[in-house]
């Protein structure tokens, strides 16, 4: 591939090294003496980690991609009147990467993302990120951070945020004059301490979530700034998540502030609601795939309102969690609540396993980009040496 012949700025063996375990000795040598210390794992949260390097790319039109670099900065110097400041033309995206049972680091699900960011580039007339270039940043910022990589056993993660956005001096609405491609790691524990917790769910009332034809089906980073007060308010009331309605008829489900809408109908029907404003989560489709394999019946179709109170469970699909059972879902005076999340719990299931790398990957999602191995050791050493 072209991650693997590729010449590295200052990192010119990174990728032959890559296939050989690396002993905490090397990599911390690879490592600048002022890189933040190691976090507590046990202690790790859905928070921002400080981590040692970060990868960024350059395209001008002239150029295009130059070769890219990674970098213990992680400021980003822009001119004042870039586009990204002021006409948010911006995108970003989210996944993970895991240290598994067999000590090798597998990114989650990345062919996806790469082919969503392309989308959204399109839609913003951005320089299109080529899979293969979107692939090398990711795991040059794994392999660069490799460290922070929480270890098997803790059940956190390495997430990802790559994002491509437009900047240089332009007055006028138009193409930016350059554009940056870059990805950030922060390692992230696991988000449910004890087992899967399921929340309440509030409907937006008096706010809409994107337009019929607008930009709500790409990762715009302008489509989450108009979701920050209804989300505050909602939190105010005591419910952490907002669903919103589809903008033309408030009849339409279609997603939770930042996660897609999962449902399971009385006959164990797993369904999804269709939008061409909404967003296709990547973990969704992982959630929909699976479940075909599990030999349940999947719907994606329009769902309206009215089949929410007839739902046996209810969840939010996204990235930090995969799935977050919702035990009620308020609009109004009228409240629709759900008493367990079996067949929700057996999707989480199934998909963590993968993540960890305890099962099997039927679906081909997951890649090897690192090994690493179990030092210090997982707290499951048992199980990680069956």
């Amino acid at each position: 591939s072209a991650a693997a012949t590729l010449s590295l700025p200052d990192h010119g063996s990174m990728l032959r090294r890559a296939s050989r375990p690396l002993s905490r000795a090397a990599s911390r040598r690879r490592l600048y003496a002022t890189a933040p210390p190691l976090p507590e794992w046990e202690t790790l949260g859905f928070n921002a980690t400080p981590t040692a390097r970060m990868i960024r790319y350059n395209w001008s039109a002239e150029r295009g991609w130059d070769a890219g670099e990674s970098s213990p900065e992680f400021t980003v110097t822009i001119h004042g009147l870039s586009n990204v400041l002021h006409y948010g033309q911006g995108l970003f995206e989210g996944l993970k990467a895991f240290h598994c049972k067999d000590g090798l680091v597998r990114v989650f699900n990345s062919h996806a993302n790469a082919a969503r960011l392309q989308s959204g580039a399109e839609r913003l007339a951005m320089p299109v990120v080529p899979p293969e270039l979107f692939d090398e940043a990711v795991d040059r910022c794994i392999r660069d951070n490799v460290e922070y990589v929480p270890p098997y056993g803790y059940g956190g993660a390495m997430y990802l945020r790559p994002f491509l956005f437009g900047h240089g001096e332009k007055l006028g609405l138009g193409a930016a004059p350059h554009y940056s491609f870059c990805v950030i790691a922060s390692p992230v524990g696991a988000y449910y301490k004890g087992g899967l917790e399921p929340i309440d769910a509030l409907v937006v009332e008096g706010f809409d979530r994107a337009a019929p034809r607008g930009v709500g089906n790409i990762k715009a980073a302008g489509n989450y700034a108009p979701d920050v007060l209804p989300s505050i308010l909602a939190k105010e009331k005591g419910y952490p998540v907002c669903l919103y309605l589809d903008a033309a008829t408030q009849t339409y489900v279609e997603e939770f502030s930042t996660s897609n809408f999962i449902g399971v109908t009385a006959e164990g029907t797993v369904v999804t609601p269709t939008s061409p404003s909404i967003l296709p989560s990547c973990t969704k489709g992982v959630v929909l795939e699976t479940a075909r394999r599990l030999g349940m019946r999947v719907e994606e179709r329009p769902v309206s309102f009215d089949e929410v109170g007839g739902l046996k469970e209810v969840a939010a699909c996204g990235t930090a969690v995969v799935l977050t059972p919702i035990s009620s879902v308020t609009r109004g005076g009228t409240v629709h609540s759900y008493a367990g999340f079996d067949t929700i719990a057996t999707l989480y299931n199934a998909i963590t396993s993968v993540q960890q790398g305890e099962a099997n990957d039927a679906l081909g999602i997951t890649r090897v980009v690192a090994e690493r191995p179990h030092d210090p050791p997982c707290r499951d050493a048992e199980a990680a040496a069956a």
